[in-house]
């Protein structure tokens, strides 16, 4: 019934890191699915390759920074 809401109303999302971060997730906060944007900024769902993808990101700006 949650993802039923979603569907005709559109997810209710809110932002989970809460740094400064150019890895932005978030979650949805009627039906908990979780999202990602990505590159061009459009926001997708969370699937393993976006995971492995900010993963790699924040690990790469990590050392950049240090």
């Amino acid at each position: 019934m949650k993802r039923l809401i979603c569907k005709l109303f559109s997810h209710k999302l809110e932002r989970n890191t809460k740094d400064y971060s150019a890895v932005n997730e978030y979650t949805c906060l009627r039906c908990e699915e979780k999202f990602t944007t990505n590159g061009y900024g459009k926001i997708v769902k969370l699937d393993p390759f976006w995971e492995q993808n900010n993963h790699l990101f924040k690990e790469y700006s990590q050392k950049k920074t240090s």
